[in-house]
């Protein structure tokens, strides 16, 4: 009977082990220089990049849906920080970089009834325009609340925008992190993550531009980008900087590399956090580079603004293997925000790049080659003044498309464009990875005495540089006094 026992008792533990063990060799196996850990399916994982001691990696890999859930599962911390009220509201009030009593004024602006009804009426129900109407005596919080349930609405018409890929990625990253635990996570919030930004500055920017002739309200979120190829280059290559020069809030601290291995279209890698299926900048593996920079104009549709910028961006890295398809795609989509798109070619026969500005009813393709013509000389001029360099910033430049749009230059946007512009030009034909990465950390503490903190202070949000020619990557993000990371295909 003791041995029956014994026997019953040692079937039942090897049985429970045989289940186990390779539970846990797949959640997080010992490598030699790092550990990993694994997704539930096994495909997905993060890892502490061995060179680069706390920045860290996390690998992507199959079906949309399992894309999804396994940056959900890996990287929850992070969507549930960022697909939350809390990021939305706080993005807002840096965006809007004003004293509390102009805050005020805009956003009672932007709820405004009537203005509403006119603007998105056609696609938000009266009842919920009746809900965030502006109320005198609205607190500023309140009306951050009302504007967060409008974007909600506008951001749930404009699915029909969206792939279903990508629809089905952003559900599987609610699912993934519900099961890793964090139970406040929704769909919805995913979305909102992935589209609020595009509703937010849609619904905005016609009220706030008419202010930028007297302030520069849009100054504390900015970016920054160039694209350089031949003689500009060392070897030839085509170099592509970008700074998504954004809020440091929450960013700085889940940032890392993201590879992609989709199961349809190209390899691509970014530099984001989970909670984004859209992307802020990345390169695919046909060494196609694109990111996006805010640019204010009144020329914007907020009922019908599109997919927005990030699944924008996503879909270009995604499917897209030359230059020309990029532009296409953007400027045949429904765009209803303004942006001006920075894209890079360094592979397939297009090599160069642009700035394509756009907004709702325009755009114009600002590639190496544009001057200004002599008769315009009203509309903003170049600096580049090479066949082989295109910078851009925050305004636009090509012939008249302020003046189509509706877009007022500030300062800030125009004084980061001299910078980096002839910063480049001194540094032509000797750009390579590495001073290419140095072109687009033009602003770094202390330079041009731009930001008030030291090294020390967080990245906002990050800095990429890109050999689009050989595909590699190098990153600078967390804080400025970090290391650079590189990372290739």
């Amino acid at each position: 009977m003791k041995k029956n026992t014994r026997l019953t008792i040692l079937s039942i533990f090897l049985t429970l082990m045989i289940g186990i063990v390779p539970f846990v060799f797949l959640i997080k196996p010992a490598g030699a220089n790092n550990d990993r850990l694994y997704s539930p399916d096994g495909k997905g994982y993060i890892e502490e990049i061995p060179e680069y001691p706390g920045k860290y990696r996390m690998h992507l890999e199959g079906t949309p849906y399992q894309m999804g859930e396994q940056q959900g599962y890996l990287g929850a911390r992070s969507v549930s920080r960022l697909a939350s009220e809390d990021w939305f509201k706080n993005i807002v009030t840096g965006l809007l970089d004003a004293p509390d009593f102009i805050l005020d004024i805009i956003l009672g602006d932007i709820l405004d009834y009537n203005r509403l009804v006119n603007v998105v009426g056609s696609v938000v129900d009266y009842s919920i325009l009746q809900a965030v109407k502006y109320v005198s005596g609205d607190s500023i919080d309140t009306m951050l609340d009302k504007l967060l349930v409008l974007c909600r609405a506008l951001v749930a018409h404009n699915m029909i925008y969206v792939p279903e890929e990508f629809l089905t990625e952003c559900q599987g990253v609610a699912d993934g992190a519900n099961t890793a635990g964090y139970d406040d996570v929704t769909y919805e919030d995913v979305l909102l993550l992935n589209m609020g930004m595009d509703a937010l500055l849609a619904l905005a920017y016609p009220v706030v531009e008419p202010w930028l002739f007297w302030m520069d309200l849009f100054s504390f979120l900015s970016c920054s980008g160039y694209v350089v190829k031949g003689y500009g280059t060392v070897g030839g290559h085509t170099i592509m900087g970008r700074h998504w020069q954004f809020s440091s809030y929450v960013l700085f601290e889940e940032l890392m590399m993201i590879e992609y291995n989709p199961i349809s279209g190209n390899r691509f890698i970014s530099t984001s956090a989970p909670g984004f299926v859209g992307l802020t900048s990345a390169m695919n593996d046909q060494g196609i580079g694109i990111g996006q920079d805010m640019v204010p104009a009144q020329d914007c549709d907020p009922a019908n603004y599109g997919m927005g910028t990030l699944f924008t961006a996503r879909y270009v890295a995604q499917h897209c293997d030359q230059y020309s398809e990029a532009i296409n795609f953007i400027t045949s989509s429904v765009h209803g925000c303004s942006w001006i798109y920075g894209i890079g070619d360094g592979r397939n026969g297009e090599t160069g790049g642009c700035a394509l500005e756009i907004s709702d009813n325009y755009y114009r393709v600002r590639d190496m080659r544009y001057t200004r013509p002599w008769w315009a000389i009203f509309s903003y001029d170049t600096i580049e003044k090479k066949n082989d360099l295109v910078t851009w910033t925050n305004h636009y430049i090509y012939v008249r498309m302020n003046d189509l749009a509706d877009s007022t230059a500030i300062d800030d946007s125009k004084n980061r464009y001299s910078w980096l512009t002839n910063l480049a030009l001194n540094m032509y034909g000797t750009i390579d990875l590495h001073s290419g990465a140095t072109l687009i950390d033009y602003l770094h503490p202390p330079n041009y005495n731009y930001y008030t903190g030291g090294p020390d202070m967080p990245v906002g949000a990050c800095l990429t540089a890109w050999d689009l020619t050989t595909l590699q990557a190098k990153a600078l993000f967390g804080l400025y006094s970090d290391q650079w990371v590189i990372v290739t295909f």
